[in-house]
């Protein structure tokens, strides 16, 4: 969308789930810890999701997050997609479940409603298929209903929704929902992975800023679930974060922590979502001769 920083505007104060105020530029606030280095605060691909298809499905899954992405910016490879060696069998997922990973995409309202309904009308035609509405409250565009559509690639992929922005930039921003019971958990989780605390922290959700240019905003945020909504692990998906020091990660991490290949462990957040850390460096825990921690085959998600 060849996307360019924004001017001033009205503030979005339609909300849902995920969703939420996207055009703020928070880039006047501290978005990384004092100990980060530069390197480390201005990395694009701090955050990404790793996708497991099934045989033979992995291009067109691929073609079609990488046509979506590029409305954002041509050169987003967020996502990487790969197959498994065989199809699986899958459970039927209880009625009314909450995927627990969405992407929402901001679009700059600017480049006019034909731009920002083509997307939507994208979104539509396979292999994307939608996944359910939620209705909004507050003001939202005129062309556009008062309600969120959700969209999906494939059983056991994240969500995703595209909002408009009114002013600032374009964002990517990654969603994890939680359970009600466990977002403080979630949120120390989180904030121990990024090494960063949150721009903007509420009640029920707050947003990591990952990476800010000239054209584009990158963001991780946390979505806490009513009590009466339980999420879903993603199993055909798992969100990867780049790491330093695994070393000193591993003994401060709620669950289990193993190797699975050559510089890149396997561990769950609270919610039993699966997380890759890749290691960028840094020294080895000690409990590495421990037997739970011998290598094991990739994730078979």
């Amino acid at each position: 969308m060849d996307p360019k920083a924004g001017g001033g505007g009205e503030e979005d104060d339609c909300v849902d789930s995920g969703a939420e105020t996207g055009g703020s530029d928070y880039s006047h606030l501290s978005s990384t810890s004092s100990e980060l280095s530069v390197e480390e605060a201005q990395d694009p691909f701090l955050v990404s999701i790793h996708i497991i298809a099934d045989p033979g499905e992995s291009q067109p899954l691929q073609e079609a997050i990488d046509n979506v992405l590029a409305w954002i910016h041509p050169d987003l490879p967020l996502f990487r997609v790969s197959e498994r060696r065989a199809c699986r069998r899958r459970r039927k997922p209880p009625k009314g479940a909450q995927p627990a990973l969405a992407v929402v995409l901001f679009l700059q309202e600017e480049y006019g409603e034909e731009q920002i309904l083509q997307l939507h009308r994208t979104l539509q035609q396979p292999p994307w298929r939608h996944h359910h509405t939620e209705q909004v409250h507050g003001r939202f565009l005129p062309y556009l209903p008062c309600s969120q559509d959700f969209f999906t690639l494939a059983p056991g992929t994240p969500l995703w929704a595209i909002r408009p922005v009114h002013y600032g930039k374009e964002i990517v921003r990654f969603t994890v929902y939680c359970r009600h019971d466990n977002y403080a958990d979630s949120l120390r989780f989180y904030q121990l992975i990024l090494r960063r605390s949150p721009s903007q922290k509420k009640a029920d959700f707050c947003i990591f800023p990952i990476f800010s240019n000239l054209d584009v905003d990158i963001q991780f945020s946390l979505k806490r679930l009513p009590c009466d909504q339980c999420p879903v692990p993603t199993d055909s998906s798992v969100l990867e974060f780049r790491v330093r020091d695994i070393g000193e990660l591993v003994p401060l991490l709620p669950n289990p922590c193993s190797p699975i290949s050559e510089g890149r462990w396997q561990t769950e957040d609270h919610d039993g979502n699966k997380i890759l850390l890749q290691v960028l460096g840094g020294r080895l825990p000690v409990c590495l001769g421990d037997p739970r921690n011998q290598l094991a085959l990739p994730p078979t998600l």
